[in-house]
């Protein structure tokens, strides 16, 4: 009931605040995955985890669409064009897109997805009459072209069992049935295929008894059948073997071109899938390529091209079979380990902790560049997790087993490794250097987090002299998997283990070589830590460490108190009531030092002390891709915040930028400003904590307030009565706190 409740209170509360605190939503995403192509006659429209593009044939170029600009589904798996030239995109979530590309425009269908069934994903769509025919997850849906109304729905096919994965549907005179338990063939005659003995059912071809049926397809004139056992004619309810070279291979999809048909194929090779492809021309292989990303589809191009959606791109092949990948510009993974900005609004991320990772990838706003080790000379891993700027500009991004990397201002790489750093890896490999985390203290020194040092020289310090100094947790033993670093403002560094529900401290009091005065401990539940795994922890604008847990958010203030080195002087501990019950994955810290909060629920935005919920966002009332938040980082200068989720990188502006450290920039807009239409007078270039006054042409003061402490503040055309002011020419004066900093400028006001 508790977690009810709160969904509830998170609900009521999105209706009102998100459009104030967050806008100007985008999403970045690697679009190479793809699941699915259609080809319109002119553009090329695919479908994957990041959203859909199209590809422009005649001039090579491309339009996006996301959840930011009105696509809803995700990922795409399936494309179809209607009558009306409208196009459909059924998603992995059963929501159904149909896009207008005359007016730009979206209608969504949420039948399939609002649907009682556990899975509800789209897996194919296609075109009879005006019906567009849906495969799903639990069956076949009939859904108006024109109206976007449901015909009807099928759950049971003879004697598959209801509710199987249905992987494709031809009609042909009669419904043809792919399944992953069987082929259902509508009998001759029936009408109501919600009777399951209206459906002849097929669950085995010649020389295997289980088999998964991916499509049928018409090739010279006679049904063929692809399989999870290779191609098989289908006549009068018999199977025969069609092509002996494919016997016993997952077929997985045909694409008949002129007089001949592209079979699809898939092979299992160590770590992964791959797909061959074949062209059949009169019951002959003439032509095959192997060795390919795992492919879902082949459209047969102007000229000699043949374009193949793939789980590495667009693949453009030619007769001669020479390929090249046509993708949009982005990130080459959806995965983001670390997010960072630059001083420059650089935006850099890592990829991931294993051997899928696909290095770094940087955002100057306009263009992204990946780093891989396949392209970068001595870059030694694709394995980077993490990532963090220091005052000095740099970017650092900690790997999976090779150590770390300093990109610095002027734009040249350093790596550091077990080879060349006096850092040990893990005790079974040395030279496997996980580093989990680095961060500044107040004097420039670079902190690093050894996630299982062999040495158990946990932290360690690079000064600006690039001397090296090691430390040891000693209240860690048989710790390993260190993670959560965070520097306080009395330079005490506090990290965290998913091994055991604490919070360790250390502080070697500004003598690196001397450990001898070193202070070191660790709070618990018994110091009022609510004993759940640490998942985050950030240091805000006052000094307090939020702590974020499985079971919501704790706050410790009066962190200098440990420095007394006494088992009494410990932080204070609170919990944020606002947070209970929810876990936390990310906490970004704002610039007037409000939480945003990232959770598997959703994201929130708090108040300074977290006594206030001012905003909530999820997947149904934003542009988020899932309500996950795993990850996030922000632009302090201009009031941004990033979210990393499967599918792409989200951003979005606040109205919380740094402030300026002058009015010299002040400025308001919209002007005219008009306040009936109901938004805000936003007053650009504001100082921290200014008091705002509002003036008439005659001097009277009309309004008064005070800025959210940033750049940025909102007048809503009203007086100190709450009644819209007069049109006219009103003065803005700006001051700090002491009025001794004053600037004015005006506006003027239309009713």
């Amino acid at each position: 009931m508790r977690l009810h409740l709160f969904s509830f209170l998170f609900l009521l509360l999105a209706a009102v605040t998100p459009a104030q605190e967050a806008f100007d939503w985008q999403i970045f995403s690697s679009k190479s995955n793809l699941a699915t192509a259609l080809y319109d006659g002119e553009k090329i429209w695919t479908g994957s985890e990041g959203g859909v593009y199209s590809f422009n044939i005649a001039d090579s170029t491309f339009t996006t669409l996301t959840k930011a600009n009105g696509l809803n589904g995700s990922p795409v798996k399936a494309i179809v064009v209607d009558p009306y030239r409208k196009i459909w995109f059924g998603s992995l979530n059963g929501i159904i897109d149909v896009y207008n590309p005359a007016t730009g425009s979206f209608n969504r269908i949420m039948a399939i997805a609002n649907s009682n069934k556990t899975l509800r994903g789209i897996n194919g769509l296609s075109l009879s009459g005006d019906t567009v025919v849906v495969a799903t997850d639990f069956g076949v849906s009939l859904i108006n072209s024109r109206t976007l109304d449901f015909y009807d729905t099928y759950v049971k096919f003879g004697s598959i069992p209801a509710n199987t994965k249905v992987n494709s549907i031809r009609r042909s005179g009669l419904y043809y049935v792919s399944t992953q338990s069987g082929l259902a063939v509508q009998k001759p005659g029936t009408t109501n295929l919600n009777d399951p003995n209206a459906w002849d059912v097929y669950t085995s071809v010649p020389g295997f008894t289980t088999v998964i049926f991916y499509f049928l397809a018409e090739s010279g004139g006679e049904l063929i059948a692809g399989t999870s056992r290779g191609l098989f004619k289908f006549s009068s309810g018999v199977f025969t073997p069609y092509i002996s070279e494919l016997s016993g291979k997952t077929v997985k999809n045909a694409i008949q071109d002129g007089t001949s048909t592209w079979y699809l194929v898939d092979y299992a090779v160590p770590g992964g899938t791959r797909s061959t492809l074949y062209k059949v021309t009169n019951g002959v292989i003439t032509f095959s390529r192997t060795d390919l990303p795992v492919l879902s589809g082949l459209i047969p191009g102007p000229g000699e091209f043949k374009y193949l959606p793939s789980t590495e791109g667009l693949l453009r092949l030619t007769e001669s079979g020479a390929l090249d990948v046509i993708t949009p510009n982005g990130p080459s993974a959806n995965v983001f380990g670390g997010i960072t900005v630059d001083r420059n609004g650089n935006v850099y991320s890592a990829s991931g902790r294993d051997l899928t990772g696909k290095g770094y990838y940087r955002f100057d706003g306009s263009k992204w560049t990946n780093f891989e080790a396949s392209r970068i000379p001595g870059m030694p891993t694709n394995s980077y997790y993490n990532s963090y700027t220091t005052s000095d500009g740099s970017v650092y991004l900690g790997s999976y087993g090779k150590g770390f990397l300093r990109i610095k201002p002027d734009g040249n790489t350093v790596y550091y490794t077990a080879s060349n750093t006096p850092l040990v890896g893990i005790a079974a490999d040395p030279n496997f250097l996980v580093i989990s985390a680095l961060r500044n203290d107040s004097r420039g020194n670079l902190w690093i987090l050894n996630f299982d040092a062999g040495n158990r020289k946990t932290l360690s310090l690079l000064t600006g002299d690039s001397t090296w100094y090691g430390f040891e947790n000693p209240w860690g033993a048989g710790v390993t998997n260190y993670s959560n670093l965070e520097i306080d403002q009395s330079d005490t560094k506090w990290f965290t283990s998913p091994l055991r529900n604490y919070l360790y401290y250390y502080n070697e009091r500004g003598t690196p070589s001397n450990t001898a005065d070193d202070i070191s401990g660790f709070l618990t539940e018994s110091n009022g830590l609510n004993g759940q795994k640490i998942n985050a922890l950030a240091i805000d604008k006052r000094g307090d460490m939020w702590i974020g847990t499985d079971l919501g958010v704790q706050i410790a203030t009066s962190l200098s108190n440990v420095l007394q080195n006494s088992s009494t002087a410990k932080p204070r501990i609170s919990t944020v009531f606002s947070l209970r019950q929810q876990k936390i994955n990310s906490i970004v810290v704002d610039p007037v030092n409000r939480k945003w909060v990232g959770t598997d629920a959703g994201l929130f935005l708090v108040s300074s002390d977290g006594t206030e919920l001012i905003a909530f966002y999820d997947a149904t009332n934003s542009p988020l891709l899932s309500n996950d938040i795993p990850v996030m980082g922000s632009d302090q200068k201009n009031g941004k915040i990033f979210i990393g989720q499967t599918g792409g990188l989200i951003s979005f502006s606040t109205r919380a930028p740094s402030p300026n450290v002058d009015y010299s920039a002040l400025y308001a807009y919209p002007s005219p400003y008009y306040p009936g239409k109901g938004g805000l007078l936003t007053i650009d270039g504001l100082i921290k904590d200014s008091d705002i006054t509002i003036l008439d042409v005659s001097g009277n003061k009309v309004k008064f307030f005070s800025s959210p402490g940033g750049r940025v503040a909102n007048w809503d055309g009203k007086d100190e009565a709450g009644n819209t002011v007069a049109t006219g020419v009103y003065f803005i004066v700006a001051s700090d706190k002491e009025g001794n900093t004053v600037a004015k400028i005006k506006v003027a006001v239309v009713r």
